[in-house]
């Protein structure tokens, strides 16, 4: 199972060093919700030193709330707003030897497009405009939403679930909700073997987040196992 990780976040400490090792796909943010020029550069060079498969990880341009608040944009604002994040990464690949490969939206984002066809639609749309190759990174779960896309639209989709997020069957728990993120690494390994072997739901890849501490300490036990 392919293990992905949020990074490029100009987190303190910056632990992107440390992790680029242990996972196969990095989301990297692109100055929506965190992110720079050079903290962009800095984890394209560290993914393509270690193999990892790139991608941009857009939000809401709204660093004040680390892009976890939802924005009511109209269809052209949401599209010149994440078209202009990833055409900006793309060209930082190119400038640096690096290929984008997919497209994982950030926080509010990602939970908008879950739930809103028409913020799916959008990000579809975005990639036919800058790429049709790139693919989409959703959540696992709510196939008939997702799919009426894919057929109709031609966008590759990859499944995703969280290691260390709470859920209710497939469906992930409110980060309002007490207990939503998993704190302890245990559980988080345990979450992680639980999925792998799903069989009931297609999953692609599974997410870790690098701002938790209890993730990246069973990133680290799962790649010493």
């Amino acid at each position: 199972m392919i293990i992905n990780c949020d990074l490029g976040e100009c987190l303190t400490p910056n632990l992107d060093a440390n992790i680029m090792p242990l996972i196969g796909m990095a989301n990297i943010a692109c100055g929506g919700h965190a992110g720079n020029d050079q903290s962009m550069v800095d984890a394209i060079r560290l993914a393509v030193n270690n193999n990892v498969s790139i991608g941009v990880h857009p939000s809401y341009a709204d660093k004040a709330n680390f892009g976890r608040v939802s924005h009511t944009l109209s269809e052209d604002e949401l599209f010149d707003l994440i078209h202009t994040q990833v055409m900006h990464f793309q060209n930082l690949c190119h400038q640096n030897g690096a290929t984008l490969e997919y497209i994982k939206p950030h926080g509010a984002l990602y939970h908008d497009m879950t739930h809103q066809p028409s913020v799916l639609g959008v990000m579809c749309k975005v990639i036919e405009s800058i790429d049709s190759n790139l693919t989409l990174v959703v959540q696992a779960g709510n196939e008939d939403h997702f799919k009426k896309f894919e057929n109709n639209q031609h966008s590759g989709f990859l499944r995703e679930v969280f290691a260390d997020r709470a859920y209710d069957g497939l469906h992930l728990i409110s980060r309002t909700e007490k207990e939503a993120v998993l704190s302890d690494a245990d559980r988080i390994i345990e979450q992680f073997w639980r999925f792998s072997s799903n069989t009931a739901h297609k999953i692609d890849t599974i997410c870790f987040h690098s701002d938790n501490p209890a993730s990246v300490e069973a990133l680290i036990r799962l790649k010493n196992a």
